[in-house]
């Protein structure tokens, strides 16, 4: 447990103090004055330094760190965040999420030229719930699947992700049955029972499967660790998406208890796929920062943008504070009742959604 909480609190802290640190680096470029760059937050512990007017400041509780611009709702004082022009308002708060995109690449790129870890293998299929997509078409236990449409199967996760892209439409699905190649026809679920998964099955490897480590040059690694990025940014849209379009429970997602316990479980499999999960809630945090939902980035670009339709007109300051100190409240109540249904998850013999 303890090992768990130490990745929790590295893990946390470098995703936040990057998308801080975007913040901190554009708001410095575009003249707007920074009064406090924080490790942590409050209470403080200590000032660290003081240059050229910030205070670089250590804080009590040991997750993220935050950037503290003057007059981020009053613009009386022309330094202020508030007082600068909407673009390069609109430019600051997007610099935090740029630099959590820059430090997935990097992350990416440096796991690639350490050691990607492959799976090769079959995926068996262990049972079939009645009545479920996978029975109505003729999937049956001991199946091995070997494609999902026209994309290769030879993990677990392939699969997954194979049948989630589907979701919703016909795809076919071939399999391996007694030596005998076979195709059925079937349609995942959008949103299906707790526990059952898109089409009713319950799979895993087959034995004989391969782990393989294969380590890519740097010009290689680049292009891969680009592109992974930019796949994993549209598999959270997407999934985003569709929790929106068909509703989720906070049951199904995980809060900062479920991460902990994830983390905790990727970090004793390697360095490398620790850095994957890190590249992987460094783009999560991106996504979720620019939802137009105040107090997030994106709230606040909304702002901006609602100001721009106003010709202009800004919003009083103590309006604009309100809401996202209200938006704050409801944000750390949705986290309470996320880390509820992880602990109850957690000691149930669960394992915390990814």
């Amino acid at each position: 447990m303890l090992s768990s909480l130490v990745v929790f609190v590295f893990v946390f802290s470098l995703v936040i103090l990057v998308h801080e640190l975007g913040h901190y680096l554009a708001a410095r470029r575009f003249g707007i004055k920074v009064l406090e760059f924080g490790v942590g937050y409050p209470p403080r512990i200590r000032t660290l330094a003081v240059r050229d007017g910030v205070e670089y400041t250590l804080n009590a509780l040991p997750i993220g760190g935050f950037v503290r611009m003057l007059g981020e709702e009053d613009p009386s004082d022309p330094a202020s965040f508030a007082a600068k022009g909407a673009w390069v308002r609109v430019r600051t708060l997007l610099a935090g999420s740029g630099m959590n995109l820059l430090l997935a690449v990097v992350l990416f790129i440096a796991a690639f030229m350490l050691g990607e870890q492959k799976i090769s293998g079959q995926v068996l299929v262990d049972s079939v719930v009645p009545n479920s997509p996978a029975e109505q078409a003729g999937i049956q236990p001991g199946d091995l699947v070997i494609a999902v449409g026209a994309q290769t199967v030879s993990d677990t996760w392939e699969l997954v992700t194979g049948l989630r892209d589907a979701a919703g439409r016909e795809v076919s699905v071939t399999l391996l049955r007694d030596g005998v190649e076979q195709a059925v026809r079937v349609v995942p679920r959008l949103k299906p029972p707790a526990g059952e998964g898109a089409v009713g099955i319950a799979v895993r490897m087959a034995e004989g499967f391969e782990i393989i480590t294969v380590h890519h040059p740097p010009g290689e690694a680049i292009a891969l660790g680009m592109q992974e990025a930019w796949n994993v940014l549209g598999e959270t849209v997407s999934g985003f998406a569709r929790m929106l379009r068909v509703g989720f429970s906070p049951g199904e997602i995980a809060g900062p208890v479920g991460i902990l316990q994830i983390g905790g479980v990727v970090a004793q499999t390697g360095l490398v796929n620790l850095m994957h999960f890190v590249g992987l809630l460094s783009l999560n945090l991106l996504v979720i920062n620019l939802l137009p939902l105040p107090p997030l980035d994106g709230g606040r670009i909304a702002f901006v943008l609602l100001e721009k339709l106003r010709g202009g007109r800004r919003f009083a300051p103590q309006h604009e504070g309100m809401v996202h100190f209200v938006g704050m409240l409801v944000l750390l109540g949705f986290t309470v009742v996320v880390s509820y249904f992880d602990i109850v998850r957690i000691f149930g013999g669960g394992t915390a959604v990814p």
